[in-house]
């Protein structure tokens, strides 16, 4: 019983230096987080998240307009290979992994004030608030993210270009 009761204690003060040191550190843990997949991007909120709720677009209505109006630059950044086989119309392919080789020339071929809707393979991808995140840390203002990536976009019957 004596070595059960220091067994509970030093278990006991273990769990609080780790909760302590998970909250000091700016890569810690989440102990909360997004996984309701109608509220948007499914993320564990993690300190460092690029995930910002606000930038998000929902709705696949309002997707299947913009395309429609053609007003925004739809930007797939998931795998070339993967563009090929089906995307969203009108979209053009920059893989988040080649984002620092192609950002010069998308910094001077793309307008500041360009309305820019990026998107990935679904809601439990969160490479398109990356790319976002790094689009507005350059300067651009409008950039938005279609949360639930291309999976929705051709689960909701859109239509589908391949190359």
């Amino acid at each position: 019983m004596k070595h059960f009761k220091g067994i509970i204690i030093l278990f006991i003060i273990s769990l609080t230096l780790s909760f302590f040191y998970n909250s000091l550190s700016p890569s810690g843990i989440a102990l909360i987080g997004n996984w309701d997949r109608t509220k948007g991007v499914v993320s564990a909120n993690k300190k460092n998240s690029s995930v910002e709720r606000e930038r998000e677009i929902n709705s696949l209505d309002k997707m299947k307009e913009v395309v429609e109006k053609n007003k925004a630059l739809i930007i797939d950044v998931r795998l070339e290979e993967t563009f090929r086989k089906g995307h969203i119309p009108s979209a053009i392919s920059i893989p988040i992994s080649i984002f620092d080789e192609l950002v010069g020339n998308f910094y001077e071929s793309v307008a500041m004030e360009q309305e820019i809707i990026v998107y990935c393979s679904s809601r439990e991808c969160t490479d398109s608030h990356s790319f976002a995140q790094k689009l507005s840390e350059f300067g651009y203002k409008d950039v938005m993210v279609f949360a639930g990536g291309f999976n929705d976009w051709e689960q909701g019957g859109g239509l589908v270009e391949k190359n």
